[in-house]
């Protein structure tokens, strides 16, 4: 259909059609009550702003965790007021014989080699160790504890000490001695089995005696370092409510089952050798070392014969570095021999028998490490 034309003969416009207009290509944004846009255009997006109230929480949040995080590092850092902590650190480090643990809250106030009863291996081995505690009052160097050990309660104050970096520790003047002596000097003394060392001569510890901290318990004491030598047993108990141990008695230097049966055996050598040499006269037993065999005759003898019918037993005793035999329980011993009844030109020789006490007697010294005999 052709487009009719106006009076000018020029052609008319078509009129634009009616309804609404063609929807958007695939894919472009239109707002709903917008201008429309051309597809792939996007319109200005409006800035977005957090309410009030969001912000208030947000900084709230902060200021909680803030806070917390402050509590912390004080609770971290800021030293116990008062000493209650280390204190039961202490105590139950006790009840479970961590030696260990007791010493890393304490302070002994000793050097390193005279703490050497506040050890593991020493403590370990200890009976008696307390049964258990009770904190009663923690009031800055002062704590005031109910303590029981082997079935009996005593009531003990701690007396508390600050290090330097505000750390609390138990002071050393809460802690118990066990007194180590003996009669005689010893290289070394043994506790529960542990080799504590003597002190040398020209220390100023007098002689062989020792004062040691220890923990609250039962200990065995002893010696060590010479095999001639040992000493009967002790036991000391450091309690609860003793500064020193109840154990005052020194210990008793006495000769080693080595040297006992040592000393036996040189007797036995001896005894053979005057019972072979079988001295005739008093001046011949002496001279020959053979003082257990005189004869008391003022008469010559001759064919002297000894035997012994029982063995006498001895002891030895110490006195410096010489062991001194000593008779026990007597023994028997029968000499039989002739005695000169006449005289020299016309002698008459009579047989004679006699039973005897036997004795041993002489002394015992330690020579390069080896027992030996001296017969007086």
């Amino acid at each position: 259909m052709e487009n009719p034309s106006n009076a000018n003969n020029e052609p008319r416009p078509m009129s634009a059609p009616s309804g609404p207009p063609p929807p958007p290509a695939y894919g472009a944004y239109q707002h709903p009550n917008g201008p429309y846009q051309q597809p792939g255009t996007f319109p200005p997006q409006p800035k977005r702003t957090l309410s009030r109230t969001v912000i208030i929480a947000i900084a709230a949040g902060a200021a909680v965790v803030l806070a917390a995080a402050t509590v912390g590092l004080v609770f971290l850092f800021t030293p116990a007021k008062d000493g209650g902590t280390a204190a039961t650190t202490y105590f139950q480090a006790l009840v479970d014989g961590d030696a260990k643990k007791a010493l890393s809250v304490s302070d002994p106030g000793v050097p390193e080699n005279e703490a050497v009863l506040l050890q593991d291996n020493v403590y370990k081995e200890a009976g008696q160790h307390i049964d258990g505690f009770r904190i009663l009052e923690s009031k800055g160097e002062y704590v005031r504890a109910e303590v029981t050990q082997n079935g009996r309660t005593q009531e003990n104050i701690l007396m508390m000490t600050k290090s330097p970096d505000g750390e609390w520790k138990v002071g050393a003047k809460n802690f118990q001695k066990i007194r180590l002596s003996s009669n005689r000097p010893v290289k070394t003394f043994t506790v529960n089995g542990v080799d504590v060392a003597a002190p040398e001569s020209g220390s100023s510890l007098t002689g062989s005696q020792l004062l040691l901290p220890a923990f609250p318990g039962e200990y065995k004491l002893g010696i060590s370092g010479d095999k001639y030598t040992t000493v009967e047993e002790k036991k000391a108990l450091v309690s609860i409510d003793r500064r020193i141990s109840d154990t005052s008695e020194t210990l008793k230097v006495l000769p080693s089952q080595l040297l006992l049966d040592e000393t036996k055996a040189l007797l036995q050598k001896k005894r053979d050798a005057c019972i072979a040499s079988a001295p005739a006269t008093t001046t011949q037993s002496f001279s020959s070392g053979c003082s257990g065999f005189n004869l008391y005759q003022s008469r010559p003898t001759r064919n002297v014969k000894w035997t012994i019918d029982q063995e006498p037993t001895f002891t030895l005793s110490l006195s410096k570095d010489v062991w001194y035999i000593q008779s026990e329980d007597k023994g028997k011993a029968t000499v039989s021999y002739e005695v000169n009844r006449g005289n020299e030109a016309t002698p008459k020789w009579e047989p004679h028998v006699e039973v005897r006490e036997a004795r041993v007697s002489g002394e015992i010294q330690i020579v390069d490490g080896k027992a030996t005999l001296k017969d007086n």
